[in-house]
């Protein structure tokens, strides 16, 4: 899943941020089926995941106060910015919770 998002993220303004973020996520659970244990795999995308969450945070709270919730299913609109802003909290939410079942099943 993350590897197919990394692969649309292509076409995003910012393609080097989003896709290494999904990348760095998926390749979580690839470092572990090679025995590799370090606690930095998971604290990489961490610190981006926290990042984008942090930059996103705004948008995503004006999207929740418009109260316009189908609007994340629309396409993009010059008077809803904050539709691409919650776009990226709730998938970079994912890769955050993610990485916290990963670590919980390394024992981190």
């Amino acid at each position: 899943m993350f590897i197919l998002s990394a692969v649309l993220q292509f076409n995003d303004p910012d393609p080097i941020y989003w896709s290494s973020v999904y990348l760095c996520v998926a390749g979580v659970p690839m470092t572990r089926l090679l025995g590799w244990r370090s606690s930095a795999v998971i604290w990489l995308p961490a610190g981006m995941v926290i990042a984008g969450l942090l930059l996103s945070l705004n948008g995503f709270l004006d999207y929740l106060l418009s109260a316009d919730y189908s609007s994340i299913f629309a396409s993009m609109q010059a008077e809803k910015p904050y539709i691409e802003s919650a776009r990226e909290f709730l998938g970079l939410l994912i890769c955050g919770v993610c990485l916290f079942v990963y670590g919980k099943l390394d024992g981190k």
